[in-house]
């Protein structure tokens, strides 16, 4: 049995969740495309300045309410940490646990499989459905984006838009690998424990580092949610130091997907 198949099989046991949740982020697209107005943000500006700093940290700071761009940025790809990454990081830290725990991994270690292929088709899968979720996302707002009423005179930048998606793509996938790499090793209660309480602790590192005190502000550098920040190309439209955090969490991510391959390899899983 090869990668190839695993992945193919792993993927076809996965593809109806993986369109019902590309139904329902569709859903939450569309109300959002639905209830923007920009006449309602024209004294947005005044309303900001009386916004708590934490509030503005937790949507990269920067705000434009009165552009659709600005909007999209704010109540989704800000935020996508909420609408997909718990969901994901819930769902790859009980991964490999739930197949041991239920037996089912005996039956394919029996076979003349190897493990770096198994838990590498397990993984692949998550990119396969974070891929998708993000691809339709794409679509469907750049859909919404040309028979809306209200969106007729509203217009994004193609490059940024696909730029600020793999952005987030990449922050899904590394939140996913990291409770993965915990699904190697712990049981399904400490995996998911730990990879929620990691999830947390860089959510407010990465986030609210301005509150801590400067001589340690310096840990943000260890968060990978620092290394993400939508509204810098959707609304500021710059591209300054984009590519690094990118890479940053490429990066990340490639070497917790190897440790779990290798930890995953030398486990020992009596068959």
């Amino acid at each position: 049995m090869s990668l190839l198949t695993i992945t193919k099989i792993e993927i076809k046991k996965s593809l109806k969740s993986t369109l019902l949740l590309s139904i329902i982020m569709g859903l939450f697209v569309l109300m959002i495309a639905v209830i923007f107005d920009p006449d309602l943000f024209v004294d947005f500006e005044d309303l900001v300045a009386n916004y708590p700093e934490a509030i503005l940290d937790m949507v990269g700071g920067v705000l434009d309410m009165t552009t659709f761009a600005g909007f999209y940025t704010v109540e989704f790809l800000a935020m996508i940490w909420m609408w997909l990454g718990i969901y994901f990081v819930l769902k790859a830290g009980q991964d490999i646990p739930s197949t041991i725990e239920n037996k089912t991994i005996d039956l394919i270690l029996s076979k003349p499989v190897k493990r770096w292929e198994f838990i590498l088709g397990r993984y692949l899968r998550f990119l396969f459905t974070i891929l998708t979720v993000i691809i339709s996302m794409g679509l469907i707002t750049a859909l919404l984006i040309l028979i809306l009423p209200n969106l007729k005179d509203q217009e994004i930048n193609t490059a940024e838009f696909i730029t600020a998606l793999t952005w987030a793509f990449l922050l899904i996938l590394s939140l996913t690998t990291t409770a993965f790499f915990f699904s190697t090793f712990l049981n399904r209660k400490n995996a998911t424990g730990a990879a929620f309480g990691i999830f947390v602790v860089f959510f407010v590192i990465g986030t609210f580092y301005t509150s801590f005190q400067e001589n340690i502000q310096d840990i943000k550098f260890l968060s990978i949610f620092f290394y993400y920040e939508p509204a810098r190309i959707m609304v500021s439209h710059s591209y300054e130091n984009v590519l690094r955090d990118m890479l940053i969490l490429f990066g990340y991510t490639l070497v917790l997907t190897i440790s779990s391959i290798m930890i995953f390899d030398r486990r020992d899983i009596p068959v």
